[in-house]
């Protein structure tokens, strides 16, 4: 059995204590929204999400020393900070290493750096 990529959906936005409205995907009353608004229960969200792999996705932010990953489509995804752009750790890292180099003069490109 394939276990489905859950989402966070951990913030107060995604509920809505005034109205139950039908979900967009199964059609059973819910008071979860997705990010857009629309009315959705967050399994079917993940289900949609995984019934659609060739949808844009979303990743996390690249940062030094953790890699991205995909937080779900632009339908549905995760809450937090997301890119639509999934970059390698090499690339990531030697934009991070160019930019805290104190003392660099502006003439010294960052490709330059690492012409071989």
């Amino acid at each position: 059995m394939n276990q489905l990529p859950l989402l966070d959906w951990g913030d107060h936005s995604h509920f809505d204590a005034r109205a139950t409205l039908p979900c967009c995907l199964c059609g059973k009353p819910t008071p979860m929204r997705s990010h857009a608004g629309e009315a959705v229960h967050k399994v079917c969200a993940e289900e949609w999400n995984a019934a659609h792999p060739a949808e844009p996705r979303r990743y996390t932010p690249p940062a030094p020393g953790r890699p991205q990953h995909d937080v779900g489509t632009w339908r549905f995804h995760n809450d937090g900070p997301t890119t639509p752009h999934l970059r390698s750790a090499v690339a990531v890292t030697t934009q991070v290493a160019a930019q805290s180099a104190p003392g660099m003069p502006a003439s010294i490109q960052h490709d330059d750096l690492f012409a071989a």
